[in-house]
């Protein structure tokens, strides 16, 4: 993986812990979508650590689309983007 895809993954987790943290008021409906993102995320916070060693891009872009579909949440694949673009 290129160094440039290494960063925009971290900037990548670093927005989805902004969104767990600003998630606003706390109901079932937040709750269950903060389960979703944490739960998407937290193995890409071990692979930023392993140096991405064994990380499956393909899959783990398969869940975020399907979490980005349910909660709208598709600002995750153009922040990756354009983290990419921008290097």
């Amino acid at each position: 993986m290129t160094e440039v895809k290494k960063i925009a993954y971290k900037k990548l987790i670093h927005q989805a812990f902004l969104d767990l943290k600003n998630s606003g008021t706390f109901d079932e409906v937040i709750f269950y979508r903060n389960f979703r993102i944490a739960h998407v995320f937290h193995n890409l916070a071990e692979f930023i650590v392993e140096d991405f060693v064994g990380f499956n891009e393909y899959e783990f872009w398969a869940t975020v689309d399907a979490l980005a579909s349910q909660f709208d949440l598709h600002h995750y694949r153009k922040i990756f983007d354009a983290a990419v673009m921008e290097r």
